[in-house]
């Protein structure tokens, strides 16, 4: 039985219903945008060092990160994710050295991301069938 809504709830319910639909392609997003932001952070802090409150950017980012993978059911970039913010907290106390854990955390965990959105579209590529000479 198909229910009746009243005409200004019909485009909720349609957004609501093609954000189920598109989970996986709004995580992608949410990812590759948190993505970015510390790519843009690690960059600079790899050509002119930490600057202060950098560190807890980056915890802060880290902390998004893993709460959209696990929310993603991406359990390889949550983990990822929490080893980064581990790094970036050690960095607040500690110096360059801390700040180079920190650096290749990051680029571990952006290479991570940018992997699984590949696979991604890779499995949501149609396939197709094999032509027969």
């Amino acid at each position: 039985m198909e229910r009746s809504f009243p005409d200004d709830a019909l485009p909720l319910h349609d957004l609501i219903l093609r954000s189920f639909r598109q989970r996986d392609a709004l995580w992608n997003l949410v990812l590759a945008t948190y993505r970015v932001e510390l790519t843009g952070v690690l960059s600079r802090a790899a050509k002119t060092g930490f600057e202060f409150g950098d560190a807890n950017t980056v915890i802060d980012l880290a902390e998004l990160i893993a709460s959209a993978a696990r929310a993603a059911d991406l359990t390889t970039i949550r983990k990822d994710a929490l080893s980064l913010r581990a790094f970036a907290s050690a960095a607040q106390d500690g110096g360059e050295q801390e700040e180079g854990k920190v650096l290749l955390a990051g680029l571990r965990l952006i290479d991570r991301i940018l992997d699984e959105a590949k696979e991604r579209a890779k499995a949501a590529e149609p396939s197709t069938p094999p032509v027969l000479n």
